[in-house]
Order: structure tokens, then C-alpha cells, then sequence
């Protein structure tokens, strides 16, 4: 592996524009600093004009990891693709050779897929041969491991700070601190909220305490039309209690509610109060039930 030199003001932008295009996030100086590995907090963290020396493994060790941290990617193991099948089936008599066979097949694949790209002037590569090639020698076992080591390609290609390829075009970028800082729930990506915000909860829980008010009402009637339900979100300021009301797609919205949604996002226990509203909103409405979604806790 080579090394490079440049400034850590450098490095700290050029980090932060790669991880902007990869994710879709924008992050701050800061943001960013919180997902380094302790053993690169030397090249991390010092004076913005001296100048360092930094490998290209550690380089690619520093930008997935904050695109791990973010939750844009899985992993933030930087192996090579077919490394991971390989320890997986080397001890399987009966999986290895096929491995063997399969992984020996991508070169094949990759050569093809790019030459027709050119040909057609596309900038995807088909996967379709490869499958298909894998089924017809190892039947449903090839498929499956042929689509292992794809999406292992796919995730270093998008991983790599040395190329622009990202597996989701981004029509924007949103800022991580409109997570914790905007009441605006207008996204590309989702229907109450973006869902490189849902990303970045799964991967950084405890921060769900820190993000405003209204993106945790979004939240949750994200959660809710992703379970198939119709749901119509409140206002958000003078809603009158109620931050949801929710339906079964099969049921008319001019009945009754089936649940009553209200958010609680802080750390205080939820109180007596909200709980006897909640109960009045329901036999005012004729709701068949609430729901108290709350980042605390019900009071005894």
C-alpha cells in the first residue's frame, strides 16, 4: 500500500466531501470526529497545517468508518470482496469448491458487464449473466453465493474513497443536524422523515434523546406507513394532543381512528396527565385504541 502527504485541514475536508457524496449526509469537523478509530486520532486530531503522512489503508480505514458511523454502511471492515466467503466456506467441503468456481467466474463477469456497458452507453453493469451462470452449475446455492460476493463488490465500490460510485444517487444533501436542530419533515427519501436520519438512529441509538421534537413524530408515522397502515401526522403545534391518527389501508379514513398516536420524546417520565388525555381524546373520537410513543417511560 502507497502513503500520501497532506495537510490535516486537508484531510479533514477531503474526508467530509467524500462521506457527504457516499452517505447523503453532511457532517461538521466535529460530527465527524466522533466515529475515528482511536488508533487514527494522531492524523485526526492536532493543528490544521501540519502536514501528515497518511497510507492509503488508513485512509480508507478513516472513511468507512464514518460511513459506518452514519449507518450508511454495514460494516466497517475494509477487506476485499470474496475475502469474507472465503473464510466462510473454507472449512465446507462440499461449499468450498463451489466458492472456487463462482468467485473464479466474476472476473469473466466484470469484464463482459463493463465491456457491454460501454457498448450501450450505460453506467451499470448487468448482474443478470453471472446469476444465471451460477444457477445453471450450482443450482439455487450458486445464485445465493453469486449474490454474496455482488453485493460484497458492490459495498467496496461504494465504500473506496478512490472512486465515485455510491449506491444511491442522492437528489440532495441533508445536514445531521437537522436531525437534532429543523421541525421540517420534507424529504426526497421517506414520507415523514429522510431515511438517512432512519440510518443514522439505527447505528446511533442514543441520540434518538437529541432529535427534535417534531423528526420523532415523523418517526413514528414512518414506522407506522412502512407496517402498511395509512396514517395522517397532527400539525404539530395546536394539534390538540393528538401528533397521529392512524387507519388499516382497508378501512375508510372518515371512521373512527384504529390508534391514537401521541409522542413523547424526552427524559422525564410520561406522567398521569398525558395518559388521561389520551384516554378522553379516545372516547371523544370513538378511537379503538392509543399509543403512548415515548423515548422515557410511563410513570407507575
Amino acid at each position: 500500500m502507497g502513503a500520501f502527504w497532506l495537510s490535516r485541514s486537508e484531510l479533514i475536508t477531503t474526508t467530509s466531501e467524500i462521506v457527504g457524496h457516499k452517505s447523503g449526509l453532511a457532517l461538521t469537523r466535529e460530527e465527524l470526529g466522533r466515529f475515528v478509530p482511536e488508533y487514527l486520532d494522531s492524523i485526526w486530531s492536532g493543528t490544521d497545517d501540519e502536514q501528515l503522512r497518511v497510507r492509503s489503508e488508513e485512509f480508507e480505514e478513516l472513511v468507512a468508518a464514518a460511513l459506518y458511523g452514519v449507518g450508511n454502511i454495514p460494516t466497517p471492515s475494509i477487506v476485499f470482496p470474496g475475502i469474507r466467503q472465503f473464510h466462510k466456506y473454507r472449512a465446507d467441503a462440499g461449499m468450498f469448491p463451489i466458492y472456487e468456481d463462482i468467485s473464479g467466474m466474476l472476473p469473466e463477469f466484470l469484464e463482459k458487464g463493463i465491456d457491454n456497458a460501454r457498448a450501450s452507453g450505460k453506467k451499470t453493469i448487468d448482474p443478470t449473466f453471472f446469476f444465471e451462470e451460477a444457477r445453471r452449475r450450482h443450482g439455487l446455492v450458486g445464485t445465493k453465493m453469486a449474490l454474496e460476493l455482488i453485493e460484497d463488490l458492490d459495498l467496496y465500490f461504494h465504500r473506496s474513497p478512490w472512486t465515485e460510485y455510491r449506491r444511491v444517487e442522492w437528489r440532495d444533501t441533508s445536514e445531521l443536524k437537522d436531525l437534532f436542530e429543523s421541525e421540517s419533515l420534507e424529504t426526497f427519501y421517506g414520507s415523514f422523515i429522510d431515511q438517512r436520519f432512519i440510518d443514522y438512529l439505527a447505528q446511533n441509538f442514543d441520540d434518538i434523546d437529541r432529535m427534535n421534537w417534531r423528526k420523532f413524530e415523523g418517526l413514528t408515522c414512518e414506522f407506522f406507513e412502512r407496517a402498511g397502515f395509512y396514517v395522517k401526522i397532527g400539525k404539530g403545534r395546536d394539534d390538540g394532543n393528538i401528533d397521529a391518527r392512524v387507519w388499516p389501508r382497508r378501512k375508510g379514513r372518515d371512521m373512527p381512528p384504529t390508534v391514537l398516536v401521541q409522542c413523547k420524546r424526552q427524559r422525564a417520565k410520561v406522567g398521569k396527565v398525558v395518559v388521561k388525555a389520551l384516554w378522553a381524546d379516545l372516547a371523544e373520537e370513538r378511537a379503538q385504541s392509543g399509543l403512548i410513543v415515548t423515548t422515557s417511560r410511563l410513570i407507575p
